[in-house]
């Protein structure tokens, strides 16, 4: 349940006083329209005083880029309509589709530059010779918007993006901490794993707030590098616990009761755990599970597991230890951190996410066809306030295409225009004709603004209050000199409404998908990403490659849980992750390999391959010749690898267990004793 807090008040205030003073600053300024720098103001605000700057230097990059498009198009286009109708929906088409293939805030400038062109191109149609001029004006209103909401922001009670980003570095930290201390003393730990999968999408949480961070004014936006760095820790720590809770699964399985020596390991990482110890120790740790990995026997099922088991303890020792180690400098700049991590450090970079360019193109397509039909519309019937249908049609076609279905989100913002009208209809034509002073205009305004701001901060009701205080402004048009023409204000937002209507319709025609087409799309890149992989030759790095598939796993998580489909909801997406690494792994150190084991991991990698290219076109899997080829594999570097290839060996268990959990491995002992 939403609860107003100081948080939601000081945010309300802040937001309206910014909006006031952005407001009375441009009628000062003689503006043509000053709702457009306050509109701008609660476009850009946020709870976090980084994420204001960094969303206002997004727009004022994106507007600047918008204006200049219109300018270009309607002073060349403007005699012949349909050739400019036809510019201007490409442009805010290909526009959005670019904006798309980044899924970070700097995605916000591409998007804003298509569909700011349509505003200031659209509304200036009937006025070409003054293109110019009114590209300049919108662009000082909302450049004057940005600039007050930035600055207060910035000075009344700021919330910096460091606190919030420590915060939930911090938790999710813990959260591994006890997510390791639970896999290694549960009876199942595999039945925690699908529990837990709800962390990566933590991880892309934490990855959007550090791309606020060099707009923050603490001293943490000067060790970006270490976040990025802390990042890369998180994104391992997903596989690496899986994997382990998937080898003690298989141990567990194969006998009634752990080994004593594994059992010794396990004490010793999760006695590590709960001491938080220091980095000399983890040193020492990984040392003795290194010599229990060299002295463990190779003969088994069970034993092969146990290998992984000691690898993947000595990789959770060592990511969360330099986890712990970066998020205490991140605490305290002074302290050092040792060559290692220093060295990782200034190697860090931002990671990369999931895209899908198909998907980009098609919401493009939707956009351009929208902007062309309200234009024809427009055009051919002569209506004087057809262009406001054009407008809304790029702005909404704009603003949800990142969902997977958009058409809620516009229906919700068809019924904020429903509430808002009416309400600006009240001021007015009632309260504000009433109003000869500024001050006696907040005082009206305050009610109605402070509430809707209160809830915008409320995450069930924030894209309904948003949208109803921007068309509540909007239907207002708030300036020195106000226009009571009623029916000019009846046609303009029906014009709205028509707009409304045709982006929702052509959005649900051509580019709406349920959660289970979302969740199967989804899952045909991570298996087409799985096929490149074991096709491919390059060596890739592992954090590089967890950062696409664990930004795909946070997507892909939460569709699975939401799905009917029993096909989909059965799926374990953490199963892909650990394919993906273990082949990330195979590749990087198959040209360490002696030829004949060599010749026989690339084998392996290709059928591998085959087997993901089938699955991602849809056909069944001819998986005759993988589990033989994959067992001979297991068998020949089980017993020919020195201890430098046990990397190797784990990887092939590890592709063995999540591609083949149910089938039975025979080892090649005297007396061909089973798995």
């Amino acid at each position: 349940m939403f609860q107003i807090n100081w948080k939601n008040l000081n945010f309300s205030a802040a937001t309206f006083g910014a909006a006031m003073l952005a407001l009375y600053l441009s009628m000062c300024i003689d503006l043509q329209q000053p709702y457009w720098a306050m509109m701008t103001v609660y476009i850009v605000s946020q709870p976090l005083a980084a994420a204001v700057r960094s969303k206002a230097l997004q727009r004022l990059l994106g507007t600047l880029l918008g204006a200049c498009a219109a300018v270009v198009m309607v002073q060349n286009l403007v005699n012949t309509p349909v050739l400019l109708s036809l510019a201007m929906a490409f442009w805010v088409g290909g526009c959005l589709a670019i904006s798309l293939l980044d899924r970070s805030p700097r995605s916000y400038i591409m998007m804003l530059a298509g569909y700011t062109a349509a505003i200031i191109g659209f509304s200036s149609v009937n006025q070409p010779g003054e293109i110019f001029t009114l590209a300049v004006a919108r662009s000082e209103e909302i450049v004057l918007g940005i600039i007050c909401a930035t600055v207060v922001h910035s000075l009344w009670f700021p919330r910096p993006v460091s606190e919030a980003l420590r915060t939930r570095i911090r938790n999710w930290l813990g959260e591994a901490d006890r997510w390791a201390l639970d896999i290694l003393h549960s009876d199942n730990p595999a039945a925690l794993v699908k529990d837990r999968a709800r962390l990566a999408a933590a991880a892309s949480e934490i990855h959007i707030m550090a791309t606020h961070l060099p707009f923050d004014t603490s001293h943490l936006r000067e060790t970006t590098a270490v976040v990025h760095a802390l990042h890369d820790r998180i994104l391992m720590l997903i596989p690496i616990l899986s994997s382990m809770s998937d080898r003690l699964a298989a141990m567990r399985s194969e006998r009634s009761s752990l080994d004593a020596q594994s059992l010794d390991a396990i004490t010793m990482v999760s006695e590590w755990i709960n001491a938080k110890n220091s980095t000399g120790t983890s040193s020492l740790l990984i040392e003795k599970l290194d010599s229990m990995s060299a002295a463990t026997s190779r003969s088994d099922w069970y034993s092969l597991n146990q290998l992984g088991l000691f690898a993947r303890l000595q990789d959770l020792v060592k990511a969360l230890d330099e986890g712990h180690a970066l998020l205490v400098h991140l605490n305290d700049a002074q302290s050092s951190l040792p060559p290692a991590l220093s060295e990782i450090v200034v190697k860090a970079d931002e990671r990369p996410m999931h895209s899908d360019p198909g998907l980009a193109l098609l919401s493009g397509a939707a956009a351009t066809i929208s902007i062309l039909i309200t234009c024809a519309v427009w055009i051919d019937f002569g209506w004087t306030e057809g262009g406001a249908s054009a407008m809304l049609a790029a702005i909404l076609s704009c603003l949800f295409a990142a969902m997977d279905d958009p058409t809620p989100a516009m229906k919700t913002f068809g019924i904020s225009l429903l509430i808002a009208v009416p309400l600006a209809a009240i001021y007015l034509f009632i309260i504000l004709p009433a109003i000869d002073s500024f001050p006696m205009l907040v005082i009206a305004l305050a009610p109605t603004m402070l509430t809707v701001g209160v809830v915008m901060l409320n995450p069930h009701r924030a894209l309904l209050s948003l949208v109803t205080l921007l068309n509540f402004c909007n239907a207002m048009a708030i300036q020195e000199r106000m226009s009571t023409d009623f029916a000019r204000f009846l046609n303009l937002n029906l014009s709205m409404f028509f707009g409304v209507f045709t982006a929702i319709f052509i959005t649900r025609t051509l580019r709406s998908m349920s959660t289970d087409a979302s969740a199967r799309r989804l899952l045909h890149h991570t298996w087409k990403s799985l096929a490149q992989l074991a096709h491919g030759n390059s060596e890739e790095e592992p954090a590089a490659f967890a950062s696409h598939m664990v930004d795909r796993l946070g997507l892909l998580v939460p569709r699975l849980s939401a799905s009917k489909d029993e096909a989909l909801s059965g799926i374990d997406a953490l199963n892909e992750l650990r394919v993906g690494m273990d082949l990330v792994a195979l590749q990087n150190i198959r040209g360490q390999l002696p030829t004949p084991e060599k010749a026989l991991v690339d084998q392996l990698l290709q059928a591998i391959g085959k087997h993901y290219a089938a699955r991602t076109a849809g056909a069944a899997a001819d998986d005759g010749q993988l589990l033989p080829t994959l067992d001979r594999a297991l068998h020949t570097l089980s017993s020919s690898l020195p201890a430098s290839g046990v990397r190797a060996l784990t990887a092939l268990v590890g592709l063995r267990r999540n591609l083949f959990p149910q089938a039975r491995f025979v080892s090649r002992l005297a007396g061909g004793i089973a798995r």
